[in-house]
């Protein structure tokens, strides 16, 4: 995976996990298990913890509404966390280092706790924990990574300005809905327009289509909501199906993302229409952020 340079130094490098507050942290483990297909692993501090590849976890679950969201977002080191600190205290953006304690909760070296301008949380690790065990998951979802994350967010312009100084571009938008990258992949990031902050929610990439077909089967005949999908992003390509659990967590199996490689252009507009968010013609009729009827 290449990292977004920033003059010479790359800064964030991935996406690599969600820490995320529930109502009932029991119930919407066992929908993320045994449902959805994650491999559960040892939480600790009452977290609920989840792989979804190499990585110790990808996914963590918990009842601290006060501090149990946060997205972890990968640095390339020390030096880039310390330059990307400089950068967001400059702008206005607040940023502390996270205690020894934290970095134990969160399974990495050492990060920078910091807020975007919705107030969602974004912690900026180094080095989190690899797992030296096969990824083997309850329920053969087809699962092969944990791939990226939709964002709700109440102040647009300012959080667009918070990524673009961590390194990310945006690639294309649809309406004011902007897909970011920080890598070759089209997006990693996608920012929603929306009345209120938080994880909008948490993509999984499987093998293909076939596991997008056959997991859109299992949910219907398991009684569990599809939000939209199965479908595909015009301007990304990539096929999707989102899905709610408990609480409203909404988890998306993802395939066939379009990459950008060195290909610089700028970005694109689509209009926010229907076909727009979905060229398969599905629509999402609950969750007003992945609508074009706003």
């Amino acid at each position: 995976m290449n990292a977004v340079l920033s003059g010479s130094n790359p800064l964030i490098t991935s996406v690599c996990y969600v820490r995320h507050a529930v109502g009932d942290p029991q119930a919407s483990a066992r929908f993320v298990s045994d449902i959805f297909g994650l491999q559960k692993v040892t939480g600790q501090d009452g977290e609920f913890s989840f792989r979804s590849d190499d990585r110790f976890r990808t996914l963590s679950l918990s009842g601290d509404h006060d501090g149990g969201t946060s997205i972890g977002i990968e640095v390339w080191d020390d030096a880039a966390l310390e330059a990307i600190g400089g950068r967001l205290s400059a702008h206005g953006f607040a940023a502390r280092p996270a205690s020894a304690d934290e970095c134990r909760r969160r399974y990495v070296q050492s990060a920078l706790l910091v807020g975007d301008a919705s107030g969602n949380r974004i912690d900026l690790v180094t080095r989190p924990t690899r797992s030296g065990r096969r990824y083997f998951p309850p329920r053969d979802a087809g699962i092969v990574q944990f791939q990226g994350i939709g964002l709700r967010s109440t102040d647009h312009a300012r959080d667009l300005a918070f990524w673009r100084l961590l390194g990310a571009e945006v690639t294309d938008w649809v309406g004011d809905i902007a897909y970011l990258r920080i890598d070759d992949l089209h997006d990693r990031i996608a920012l929603y327009p929306s009345q209120r902050n938080g994880l909008l929610y948490a993509a999984f990439e499987v093998e293909s289509l076939d596991q997008i077909m056959q997991n859109s089967y299992f949910m219907q005949e398991n009684q569990v909501k599809i939000v939209q999908g199965p479908g595909r992003q015009s301007a990304s390509q990539q096929i999707f199906l989102h899905v709610e659990g408990p609480d409203g967590l909404i988890l998306s199996y993802v395939s066939g993302m379009a990459e950008i490689g060195d290909n610089a252009r700028p970005p694109r507009q689509f209009p926010l229409d229907p076909t727009s968010l979905c060229n398969w013609g599905s629509e999402s009729k609950d969750v007003p952020e992945l609508s074009a009827r706003r």
